[in-house]
């Protein structure tokens, strides 16, 4: 049986955990043993970044120099990751980096300065200086290799080559976490919540649910907590909002994207649990664990917050008048 991918994605703070939490709930999904997020698809030097320099603008030092920087964020990330995907997080992504160049050879450019040792880095430049001031008939040819022994790639592949071994790359690491080989695996935060297109390709049968919140009790959540994303002057926090949105209408055009409220999670939650079922494609008799995980009834009390926070009646306000579209209606439930 070929696994289903899952992923909940979200805002910043809108409560994609939430669906989370509900998915544990049922007895044929699989979870990352960690709440971390799983964001090598799209963060910076991510899957995304390789695709642009190997498929969108092969270049003879970017395509090679951005393999390079995959495995630096590889390593960077072997402690996060290897709480999602266990020891061989490291080990799969060279693998892949591997599939994705025709050979390495020995050499560099001047790109390669920024990721070299700091101490290599002060040798080098002290070694050009020493060139620099040398006489001229003795002096080091402006090319001269200062560093041997640097491994440099060469990598040109087709793009159904390269979603190929990246889709064969995920499922690999997939594997790692779900040992009992469940219908479903779940994976936080796996892309974005804009350009979903782009990303979805990454996975094979994946499944999105967007969750988004009402914004006053998402900005409420930021200054109460200390939040350090997002703005704390409500101007600046309404024009955030608005921005990082204007694409979803767009995006939950796909039939293999949803937008869930949180707020309907707990309000009109057997709905809501109806809803996220059949967008799936699995049935309720598998929820054995039902609001043992996700409890609404304490959620609850995460909403709202507004009504308990007055000295921050201002704020609230310019809010409900600067994104009144976004406001959730607890008269309608919608």
């Amino acid at each position: 049986m070929k696994t289903k991918f899952v992923t909940c994605i979200s805002y910043h703070g809108t409560g994609s955990g939430a669906v989370d939490d509900l998915l544990r709930e049922f007895d044929n999904f699989a979870s990352a043993p960690s709440e971390v997020e799983c964001r090598y698809l799209q963060d910076p030097d991510g899957i995304s970044d390789l695709e642009y320099n190997l498929i969108e603008n092969p270049n003879r030092l970017n395509s090679g120099f951005a393999l390079k920087r995959y495995i630096i964020f590889a390593k960077k990330m072997a402690y996060t990751y290897s709480k999602i995907f266990g020891i061989k997080w490291l080990q799969l992504s060279k693998k892949y980096v591997a599939s994705l160049s025709k050979f390495s050879y020995k050499g560099y450019w001047h790109g390669d300065l920024r990721i070299i040792s700091k101490p290599k880095l002060f040798i080098y430049y002290c070694r050009r200086a020493l060139s620099k001031i040398t006489p001229k008939k003795f002096r080091k040819a402006t090319y001269y290799n200062y560093f041997p022994n640097i491994d440099s790639y060469h990598s040109y592949i087709s793009e159904k080559e390269f979603l190929d071994k990246t889709r064969r790359y995920s499922e690999d690491l997939a594997n790692l976490i779900n040992k009992e080989n469940k219908e479903y695996l779940v994976l936080d935060q796996l892309i974005p919540p804009s350009n979903i297109k782009r990303y979805i390709r990454y996975m094979s049968n994946l499944k999105v649910i967007i969750v988004d919140r009402d914004p006053r009790d998402t900005y409420l959540n930021s200054v109460l907590h200390k939040d350090h994303v997002l703005p704390k002057e409500v101007e600046k926090f309404c024009e955030v909002y608005k921005d990082i949105r204007k694409t979803i209408n767009e995006e939950i055009k796909n039939k293999d994207v949803i937008l869930i409220k949180f707020e309907d999670l707990i309000y009109n939650y057997e709905d809501s649990v109806s809803k996220i079922t059949k967008f799936l494609g699995t049935n309720l008799n598998h929820h054995v664990k039902k609001k043992e995980i996700f409890k609404p009834d304490e959620s609850k009390l995460n909403t709202r917050q507004w009504e308990n926070h007055l000295e921050y009646k201002k704020e609230i306000e310019y809010i409900e008048t600067n994104l009144k579209n976004y406001l959730y209606n607890y008269e309608k439930g919608e």
